[in-house]
């Protein structure tokens, strides 16, 4: 496998409070992995980081990494494209990663398929999204989507309307027309109902299999479905990482997370 995205030994500290400490995280090309942990754990920054929202005081993320032979030495060197530490919080967006915050954020006087047209990675000016042109190959990439995030049979259906977990879906959606190679999804099963949250396990999973994501979530059974390697922050710090069944055994995690 190869790396995606590689963060090496971020800091970062808020008037003395050390809110990331000195923490190392990975993730490889068509991998699904999840993030736990208790209110104040450093989740959020964490994902500020990766998005260019929060710039820490030391450390290095790097995304896109390649192999290149070198014909001098004969060997193949590692070399990362980019550092998101020098991006802007667009470009990195530009680069493909992508994050849905825990409340959707949808047009809802739109319908579901407009509310996927308005959203693909291309220029628009205010006429173009007004009067909406599409081509059959976009047409196509809409009607892919709407298959991968289970609203195909609502895709004319006004998105206020919709459900709290079918929007959660909805901007799922309107992430994946941008083209992402890395999401960044938080708390996605918050609010849903039982029948919701395992077609978003479905989801995701399904997602994982050609694009790298990172799930932020506080129910443990939901993540315990997601079936992926799981890592528990604590105090900005890595307290545990590995299946969900040896993290909810682990004594230090069972100390500060899960409250026992």
């Amino acid at each position: 496998m190869s790396t995606l995205l590689k963060v090496e030994k971020i800091s970062v500290t808020f008037d003395g409070f050390k809110a990331i400490n000195n923490l190392s995280y990975s993730i490889e090309k068509s991998e699904l992995k999840a993030i736990i942990g208790p209110n104040g754990a450093g989740k959020t920054t964490f994902m500020d980081i990766i998005t260019g929202q929060t710039k820490p005081n030391e450390g290095k993320v790097l995304f896109g990494k390649r192999e290149v032979w070198l014909e001098s030495d004969q060997k193949y060197q590692t070399i990362w494209e980019e550092n998101l530490l020098s991006k802007n919080e667009s470009q990195i967006a530009l680069l493909g990663i992508g994050r849905k915050f825990q409340r959707p954020t949808v047009f809802e006087l739109k319908s579901v398929f407009e509310n996927l047209t308005i959203s693909l990675k291309k220029n628009r000016n205010p006429f173009n999204v007004l009067f909406q042109k599409i081509s059959n190959e976009e047409y196509e990439k809409i009607e892919k989507i709407l298959n991968e995030i289970n609203l195909d049979i609502e895709k004319n259906r006004v998105a206020g309307e919709l459900s709290h977990g079918q929007k959660q879906w909805l901007e799922i959606g309107m992430l994946l027309t941008q083209d992402p190679k890395l999401l960044l999804i938080d708390e996605p099963a918050a609010g849903m109902t039982v029948n919701e949250r395992k077609k978003t396990v479905q989801i995701l999973r399904k997602l994982s299999s050609d694009k790298s994501v990172i799930v932020v979530e506080h129910d443990m059974e939901f993540v315990k479905d997601l079936e992926c390697e799981v890592t528990v922050l604590h105090e900005g710090k890595i307290l545990a990482e590995g299946s969900i069944e040896s993290v909810s055994s682990d004594k230090n995690v069972v100390e500060v997370y899960l409250g026992r």
